[in-house]
Protein backbone atom coordinates (compact mmCIF):
# COMPACT_ATOMS: atom_id res chain seq x y z
CA UNK A 1 0.00 0.00 0.00
CA UNK A 2 1.10 3.79 -0.52
CA UNK A 3 0.96 5.25 1.80
CA UNK A 4 1.23 8.37 0.40
CA UNK A 5 -1.98 8.07 -2.10
CA UNK A 6 -4.57 6.67 1.01
CA UNK A 7 -8.05 5.99 -0.44
CA UNK A 8 -10.79 8.65 0.81
CA UNK A 9 -12.47 7.54 4.23
CA UNK A 10 -16.13 5.97 3.59
CA UNK A 11 -19.11 8.20 4.67
CA UNK A 12 -20.89 7.34 7.82
CA UNK A 13 -23.76 4.98 6.76
CA UNK A 14 -26.32 7.03 9.00
CA UNK A 15 -26.17 9.83 6.23
CA UNK A 16 -27.55 7.45 4.15
CA UNK A 17 -30.44 6.28 5.83
CA UNK A 18 -30.95 9.27 7.06
CA UNK A 19 -31.86 10.35 3.55
CA UNK A 20 -33.61 7.35 2.48
CA UNK A 21 -35.71 7.73 5.58
CA UNK A 22 -36.61 11.38 4.56
CA UNK A 23 -37.50 10.24 0.99
CA UNK A 24 -39.88 7.53 3.01
CA UNK A 25 -41.23 10.57 4.77
CA UNK A 26 -42.07 12.20 1.23
CA UNK A 27 -44.14 9.02 0.31
CA UNK A 28 -45.78 8.74 3.41
CA UNK A 29 -46.71 12.01 2.80
CA UNK A 30 -48.19 11.41 -0.65
CA UNK A 31 -50.12 8.79 0.92
CA UNK A 32 -51.10 10.67 3.28
CA UNK A 33 -52.86 13.12 1.11
CA UNK A 34 -54.57 10.80 -1.33
CA UNK A 35 -56.11 8.72 1.49
CA UNK A 36 -57.76 12.29 2.76
CA UNK A 37 -59.27 12.27 -0.77
CA UNK A 38 -58.61 16.03 -0.29
CA UNK A 39 -57.89 19.12 -2.88
CA UNK A 40 -54.46 19.25 -3.19
CA UNK A 41 -53.06 22.69 -2.51
CA UNK A 42 -49.81 24.54 -4.19
CA UNK A 43 -47.75 24.29 -0.61
CA UNK A 44 -48.20 20.60 -1.10
CA UNK A 45 -46.38 20.43 -4.21
CA UNK A 46 -43.86 22.43 -2.98
CA UNK A 47 -43.14 20.65 0.23
CA UNK A 48 -43.30 17.24 -1.84
CA UNK A 49 -40.57 18.58 -4.05
CA UNK A 50 -38.72 19.77 -1.11
CA UNK A 51 -38.18 16.50 0.14
CA UNK A 52 -35.67 15.03 -2.43
CA UNK A 53 -33.94 18.19 -2.37
CA UNK A 54 -33.37 18.04 1.49
CA UNK A 55 -32.36 13.99 0.87
CA UNK A 56 -29.58 15.12 -0.95
CA UNK A 57 -28.98 18.15 1.10
CA UNK A 58 -28.79 15.67 3.77
CA UNK A 59 -26.62 12.89 1.70
CA UNK A 60 -24.25 15.71 0.79
CA UNK A 61 -24.00 16.65 4.56
CA UNK A 62 -24.44 20.93 3.25
CA UNK A 63 -25.22 23.46 5.39
CA UNK A 64 -28.26 24.51 3.52
CA UNK A 65 -29.19 20.74 3.50
CA UNK A 66 -29.26 21.12 7.48
CA UNK A 67 -31.30 24.68 7.40
CA UNK A 68 -33.65 22.96 4.82
CA UNK A 69 -34.49 20.61 6.75
CA UNK A 70 -35.13 21.72 9.83
CA UNK A 71 -37.31 24.23 8.08
CA UNK A 72 -39.19 22.15 6.16
CA UNK A 73 -40.41 20.07 8.55
CA UNK A 74 -41.23 22.93 11.30
CA UNK A 75 -43.59 24.06 8.23
CA UNK A 76 -45.09 20.76 7.46
CA UNK A 77 -45.45 20.22 11.11
CA UNK A 78 -47.35 23.64 11.68
CA UNK A 79 -49.33 23.03 7.90
CA UNK A 80 -50.24 19.68 9.19
CA UNK A 81 -51.46 21.44 12.19
CA UNK A 82 -53.76 24.12 11.29
CA UNK A 83 -54.96 21.90 8.16
CA UNK A 84 -55.91 19.30 10.50
CA UNK A 85 -58.06 21.96 12.86
CA UNK A 86 -59.27 24.05 10.28
CA UNK A 87 -60.79 21.10 7.60
CA UNK A 88 -61.71 18.92 10.48
CA UNK A 89 -59.35 16.09 9.00
CA UNK A 90 -59.89 13.04 10.46
CA UNK A 91 -56.83 12.26 12.09
CA UNK A 92 -55.71 8.93 10.50
CA UNK A 93 -53.03 6.31 10.99
CA UNK A 94 -50.81 7.80 8.44
CA UNK A 95 -51.55 10.83 9.88
CA UNK A 96 -49.83 10.39 12.91
CA UNK A 97 -47.40 8.23 11.27
CA UNK A 98 -46.03 11.19 9.57
CA UNK A 99 -45.95 13.50 12.13
CA UNK A 100 -44.60 11.27 14.51
CA UNK A 101 -41.35 10.84 11.61
CA UNK A 102 -41.58 14.15 11.51
CA UNK A 103 -40.60 15.19 15.13
CA UNK A 104 -38.49 12.37 15.27
CA UNK A 105 -36.26 14.05 12.10
CA UNK A 106 -36.42 17.30 13.91
CA UNK A 107 -34.88 16.06 16.95
CA UNK A 108 -32.70 14.57 15.35
CA UNK A 109 -31.08 17.12 13.45
CA UNK A 110 -31.27 19.54 16.29
CA UNK A 111 -29.08 17.61 18.53
CA UNK A 112 -25.25 18.92 18.35
CA UNK A 113 -23.63 15.81 17.33
CA UNK A 114 -25.41 15.96 14.28
CA UNK A 115 -25.75 19.45 13.20
CA UNK A 116 -21.62 20.07 13.67
CA UNK A 117 -20.94 18.19 10.43
CA UNK A 118 -23.58 20.03 8.27
CA UNK A 119 -22.08 23.49 9.76
CA UNK A 120 -18.40 23.01 10.27
CA UNK A 121 -16.45 21.29 7.03
CA UNK A 122 -13.28 20.51 9.29
CA UNK A 123 -15.91 17.57 11.20
CA UNK A 124 -16.74 15.69 7.64
CA UNK A 125 -13.61 13.62 8.18
CA UNK A 126 -14.86 11.42 5.83
CA UNK A 127 -14.01 13.69 2.92
CA UNK A 128 -10.31 14.01 3.50
CA UNK A 129 -8.09 12.19 0.88
CA UNK A 130 -5.58 10.66 3.57
CA UNK A 131 -6.57 8.66 6.75
CA UNK A 132 -5.00 9.89 9.73
CA UNK A 133 -3.36 8.39 12.74
CA UNK A 134 -2.64 9.24 16.50
CA UNK A 135 1.30 10.23 17.13
CA UNK A 136 3.32 12.68 19.04
CA UNK A 137 5.53 14.40 17.53
CA UNK A 138 7.94 17.76 17.71
CA UNK A 139 6.59 20.28 14.54
CA UNK A 140 8.14 24.02 14.56
CA UNK A 141 6.13 26.04 11.99
CA UNK A 142 7.76 29.18 10.62
CA UNK A 143 5.86 31.98 9.01
CA UNK A 144 8.50 34.81 7.11
CA UNK A 145 9.81 37.21 10.05
CA UNK A 146 7.32 35.95 12.53
CA UNK A 147 9.34 34.21 15.80
CA UNK A 148 8.95 30.69 15.32
CA UNK A 149 6.61 28.40 17.44
CA UNK A 150 7.59 24.99 18.57
CA UNK A 151 4.09 23.04 18.69
CA UNK A 152 3.36 19.61 19.49
CA UNK A 153 1.92 17.29 16.95
CA UNK A 154 -1.49 14.85 18.02
CA UNK A 155 -2.28 13.03 14.82
CA UNK A 156 -0.50 12.96 11.17
CA UNK A 157 -1.37 11.76 7.73
CA UNK A 158 0.48 12.02 4.38
CA UNK A 159 -1.31 15.30 3.69
CA UNK A 160 -0.94 17.10 6.75
CA UNK A 161 -1.05 17.34 10.45
CA UNK A 162 -2.56 18.76 13.24
CA UNK A 163 -0.79 20.36 16.00
CA UNK A 164 -1.50 21.89 19.67
CA UNK A 165 -1.33 25.54 20.10
CA UNK A 166 -0.50 27.02 23.74
CA UNK A 167 -2.74 29.62 24.91
CA UNK A 168 -0.34 32.73 23.56
CA UNK A 169 0.08 31.07 20.39
CA UNK A 170 -1.83 31.59 17.38
CA UNK A 171 -2.00 31.08 13.37
CA UNK A 172 -4.80 32.65 11.04
CA UNK A 173 -6.70 30.81 8.68
CA UNK A 174 -4.61 29.95 5.39
CA UNK A 175 -1.75 31.28 6.55
CA UNK A 176 1.46 29.58 4.67
CA UNK A 177 4.18 28.17 6.74
CA UNK A 178 7.09 26.47 6.88
CA UNK A 179 6.85 23.06 8.57
CA UNK A 180 9.65 20.81 10.41
CA UNK A 181 8.15 17.96 12.08
CA UNK A 182 10.37 15.31 14.14
CA UNK A 183 9.18 11.97 14.63
CA UNK A 184 11.03 9.39 16.47
CA UNK A 185 14.56 8.81 15.00
CA UNK A 186 14.04 10.01 11.72
CA UNK A 187 15.71 13.43 10.21
CA UNK A 188 13.46 16.26 10.13
CA UNK A 189 10.62 16.54 7.49
CA UNK A 190 10.26 19.66 5.60
CA UNK A 191 7.66 21.21 3.84
CA UNK A 192 6.01 24.22 3.05
CA UNK A 193 2.04 23.71 4.52
CA UNK A 194 -0.79 25.78 4.48
CA UNK A 195 -3.50 26.14 7.68
CA UNK A 196 -6.54 24.88 6.90
CA UNK A 197 -8.58 24.85 10.20
CA UNK A 198 -8.04 26.86 13.05
CA UNK A 199 -10.14 25.88 16.43
CA UNK A 200 -9.63 27.75 19.61
CA UNK A 201 -10.38 24.37 21.96
CA UNK A 202 -13.29 23.28 23.60
CA UNK A 203 -13.81 20.70 26.60
CA UNK A 204 -13.41 17.98 24.18
CA UNK A 205 -10.80 19.31 21.61
CA UNK A 206 -7.42 21.35 22.24
CA UNK A 207 -6.63 24.79 20.88
CA UNK A 208 -4.97 23.79 17.51
CA UNK A 209 -4.37 23.96 13.91
CA UNK A 210 -4.91 21.37 10.89
CA UNK A 211 -2.05 21.79 8.16
CA UNK A 212 -2.14 21.08 4.81
CA UNK A 213 0.96 19.97 3.57
CA UNK A 214 1.96 21.39 -0.23
CA UNK A 215 4.33 19.01 -2.75
CA UNK A 216 7.61 18.35 -0.71
CA UNK A 217 10.81 17.75 -2.74
CA UNK A 218 11.79 14.31 -3.25
CA UNK A 219 14.39 13.68 -0.64
CA UNK A 220 11.43 14.83 1.93
CA UNK A 221 8.52 12.78 0.03
CA UNK A 222 10.57 9.52 0.40
CA UNK A 223 11.31 10.37 4.14
CA UNK A 224 7.43 11.21 4.35
CA UNK A 225 6.47 7.43 3.06
CA UNK A 226 8.91 6.39 5.94
CA UNK A 227 7.23 8.16 8.76
CA UNK A 228 4.14 7.37 7.99
CA UNK A 229 4.99 3.43 7.48
CA UNK A 230 6.34 3.92 10.99
CA UNK A 231 3.56 5.91 12.16
CA UNK A 232 0.74 3.36 10.36
CA UNK A 233 2.32 0.39 12.66
CA UNK A 234 2.45 1.97 15.16
CA UNK A 235 -0.83 4.37 15.61
CA UNK A 236 -4.50 4.55 15.55
CA UNK A 237 -6.59 5.67 12.89
CA UNK A 238 -8.91 8.16 14.02
CA UNK A 239 -12.02 10.14 13.23
CA UNK A 240 -11.46 12.70 16.10
CA UNK A 241 -12.44 16.10 14.64
CA UNK A 242 -9.15 17.51 15.45
CA UNK A 243 -7.60 18.18 11.89
CA UNK A 244 -8.97 18.83 8.08
CA UNK A 245 -5.92 16.89 6.78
Amino acid sequence: MDIANDKPLRKPLTFYLVAAGYLGAMVLNIFQIYSLDRDIYPHDVLFIILYPVAAYGIFKVKRWGWYLVVGHILFLLIINVVLAMRLGYVIDALFIQLNLLLVFFLWYFLRSSVRSPFHNPALRWWERQHTRYGATFEVTLRKGSDPALSVDGINLSSGGCFVKLADDQNVALHDRVEVELKYDEFEPFHARGRVTWVTVGSEFNPKGAGIAFSRPDRANRLLRKAIMRVVRDRGVKTSENTAPA
